[in-house]
């Protein structure tokens, strides 16, 4: 007989979709630009990371989809920024 209480796997499926959005380094890297900026524009995490746009795009989608970005377009551009309700995990993450 275990002493290991039981536990319901499915309560953790949010969590586990929000951390899928991270565990890539480039997504990983986008997050780490955006905890040091309040929010920045495609174009500019494109030269940073010298990635071509669809893929930060792709990537950005991704932590969006999640929630873990919140997303603000103006005219031609797109800026990000960390959706405040993840900001506490995420810099727990990165602190590693």
């Amino acid at each position: 007989m275990s002493n290991v209480k039981k536990v319901d796997a499915s309560k953790y499926q949010k969590l586990a979709e929000i951390l899928g959005g991270v565990a890539n380094s480039t997504r990983i890297a986008i997050l780490q630009i955006l905890t040091e900026y309040p929010e920045v524009c495609t174009c500019d995490l494109e030269s940073a990371l010298s990635i071509p746009q669809p893929t930060v795009t792709a990537h950005l989608h991704k932590m969006y989809e999640r929630g873990l970005l919140k997303k603000r377009e103006e005219w031609r551009y797109t800026y990000y920024s960390i959706n405040p309700e993840y900001r506490k995990m995420i810099d727990a993450i990165l602190s590693k």
